[in-house]
């Protein structure tokens, strides 16, 4: 019986070790095929301890070549460092300001975040482009633009409470209109109507009755395809320059009261009858005293809004790696 059982008693304490053993062989083994964690990227620069990584400059340098209406814009080598500097300038002044706002206990509701972003749809859209096209060619998605459309909004809210108290005087809004009088200053302008219709045969039939004493702006509702038709083809005052050339060549060219005969132009065929006609002017001050203030005002609280960014970065701990700013391509 003795004989029996040292051999088996042997054997399991064989086992055993064997397994602690394979045991420890595949820990070991596991733990040297984990892949080892990715370094951190690179940082352009680090404020309050807080990176901005290189990859973010790039982004929105490749960003602004993507945004170019004519397709990606072409940078020159020689501008990239300088180009490269200011959007790091410009990213550093965001994080500080948007580290100050969220020390303040500043945030943003979704809410608002998505009032934001609709409205940039809807401006694109009414600019005849597709949205989808205009995220790509940013290099957004809707995540990304949520991410940035949050960060500007905290940003320009804290900045729009450092300021509002900032506001021009009575004296500061007189010396801005002083200063700025050639703004105020409005060139030669007429009055003109207009029937705006599809074809020549429609034009010629609306000359024909407004020379036979049709009243223009009766006429101009009842057959006008423009959006002006609804007040009677009222174009308003209108200075050179502003409206389409045949516009100009034809209304600054007819005496006061007078008719055209039928203008054609891309947009179909015109009768125009002219207002009235008034002469290079100054606006009183007077008269523009409250947009004087707003402009002013606004002006002021920029210059506010400079004075407190280099307030922020004084009292920041920002640290500038030039020499990774430097791999900006």
């Amino acid at each position: 019986m003795k004989r029996v059982l040292v051999p088996v008693v042997a054997s399991r304490a064989h086992l055993a070790g064997a397994a602690a053993i394979g045991l420890l062989f595949c820990s070991q083994a596991c733990r040297r095929a984990a892949p080892p964690a990715p370094p951190p990227p690179r940082a352009a620069a680090v404020v309050n301890g807080a990176p901005i990584p290189l990859t973010r400059v790039q982004l929105e340098l490749d960003r602004m070549r993507r945004g170019s209406a004519e397709g990606e814009a072409k940078v020159p080598p020689q501008d990239v460092p300088k180009l490269a500097r200011a959007i790091l300038d410009a990213l550093v002044d965001r994080t500080v300001v948007l580290q100050r706002a969220k020390a303040a206990g500043m945030a943003v509701s979704e809410a608002e975040v998505q009032r934001a972003t609709d409205a940039l749809a809807d401006d694109t859209r009414r600019g005849g482009a597709a949205w989808g096209e205009q995220l790509a060619r940013a290099g957004l998605n809707p995540e990304q633009l949520s991410d940035d459309t949050r960060e500007r909004l905290l940003a320009e809210k804290y900045v729009a409470e450092q300021t509002r108290a900032e506001r021009a005087s009575p004296a500061e809004t007189r010396a801005y209109y002083d200063t700025h009088r050639a703004e105020f200053e409005e060139p030669e302008a007429v009055h003109c109507l207009q029937i705006a219709v599809r074809t020549p045969e429609e034009a010629k039939s609306v000359l024909d009755q407004l020379r036979a004493g049709a009243p223009f702006d009766k006429l101009a509702r009842q057959a006008g395809t423009s959006p002006d038709a609804r007040n009677g083809g009222d174009l308003g005052w209108f200075s050179k320059g502003t409206m389409p050339k045949v516009f100009d060549d034809t209304c600054f060219s007819l005496a006061n009261n007078k008719i055209s005969g039928v203008v054609a132009s891309p947009y179909g065929y015109h009768v125009f009858k002219a207002l009235g006609r008034r002469g290079p002017r100054t606006r009183k001050f007077e008269d523009v005293k409250a947009e004087v203030e707003r402009r002013a005002t606004a002006e002021k609280r920029a210059q506010a809004e400079r004075q407190l960014l280099q307030q922020l970065r004084s009292s920041a701990q920002i640290k500038i790696d030039d020499t990774t700013l430097a791999l900006v391509q």
